[in-house]
């Protein structure tokens, strides 16, 4: 299944063991960087969003990011991160993270935070950041842990759920930073390349009813038009079969289906079948429901895109090309059908 699919089981029992210790180490090296008395204190600017307003400082030259999408957007700004969470070092294949974002992090002299369910606090600390930047995936409202954060330095949260959420937090991150120049030359051409698309598979968009197929060992789902692996085929317009309203849960993820349900996908065309699932693909080579459905029986199966869980203007270029070769591989099957 993806990096993505779901949060590790375990990231707030991990968290909660730690935090009391770590706390009092963050609250130290956090009380070192404090401006000495008489001191005039730094002229602030507030940003908000859905999930709340934030006092920032005029000037913000250190940024940590705790989740894995922010640092590629910075990147896209000419910006360095200084703490990031350590996919952006093990990741050296590009598996989750493309390797122009992970490799640039790496060269920068950033440092480790942890990861994601595991966050070094004392780490965080020492990174001296004059801000941090999480999602609400990887760090909730109710995290017991954004308390301790909070203390080291002004958190900005951005949604990571939903379809758009990559490019607002590509645009306002733009914004905070007066970067705006920088992103607009990407912008525009992401806007150009996908607007090609479209036009050249315009078609197969319109007529080609998809879904994007994750099977694991025992069971499966799909993802939905909303979904964070899904934006760029999204905004290219195409068209997702219509799921029945149990097939996604209330955080947008996908609910979970035995495979003697699999008869739900026969209203889809063309199936994209997510990558690093070939222990559930070996479960359907026996599975005469899978066999039986149209997509199947039209050999309309395809792999889907790597790095699907879009972070950046950057990324979703990358995100453009492997679904440029995807709509090319069902439009030659379209042609070859008659």
């Amino acid at each position: 299944m993806s990096l993505f699919a779901s949060a590790h089981p375990n990231r707030r029992a991990r968290r909660l063991v730690g935090i009391l210790t770590a706390s009092t180490a963050v609250f130290a090296l956090a009380a070192c960087g404090t401006p000495a008395d008489g001191d005039t204190a730094s002229a602030t600017r507030v940003y908000e969003n859905a999930f709340g307003t934030v006092e920032l400082p005029e000037k913000i030259e250190r940024i940590v990011s705790i989740d894995f999408y922010t640092p590629a957007a910075l990147v896209d700004l000419g910006i360095m991160p200084v703490g990031v969470v350590n996919s952006y070092f093990t990741d050296t294949e590009g598996m989750a993270i493309p390797t122009q974002y992970s490799a640039a992090v790496a060269e920068s002299g950033a440092e480790s935070i942890g990861e994601y369910y595991e966050l070094n606090l004392e780490a965080v600390a020492k990174a001296d950041p004059d801000l941090i930047i999480a999602t609400s995936d990887f760090l909730p409202m109710d995290d017991p842990l954004r308390a301790e954060l909070e203390k080291v330095a002004p958190i900005i949260t951005f949604e990571a759920r939903d379809g758009e959420s990559w490019r607002t937090r590509a645009t306002d991150l733009a914004e905070i930073l007066d970067k705006e120049d920088e992103l607009q030359p990407l912008i525009d051409e992401y806007d150009a390349r996908r607007d090609a698309i479209k036009e050249e598979y315009a078609d197969i968009l319109a007529d080609q009813a998809v879904t994007v197929f994750v099977p694991v060992a025992d069971e499966w789902g799909t993802y939905a038009d909303t979904h964070f692996s899904t934006p760029i085929l999204r905004d290219l317009g195409a068209t997702f079969r219509e799921q029945a309203d149990d097939e996604v849960n209330e955080a947008k993820f996908p609910n979970w289906f035995s495979y003697e349900n699999l008869d739900r996908l026969s209203n889809a065309d063309a199936v994209f079948v997510m990558p690093g699932t070939d222990e559930g693909r070996a479960a359907l080579d026996t599975n005469t429901i899978w066999q039986n459905l149209p997509a199947v029986q039209n050999d309309m199966v395809f792999d889907y895109i790597p790095l699907s869980p879009t972070g950046s203007f950057g990324w979703a270029l990358e995100n453009l090309d492997d679904l440029e070769d995807l709509l090319a591989q069902v439009q030659a099957k379209v042609d070859a059908q008659g």
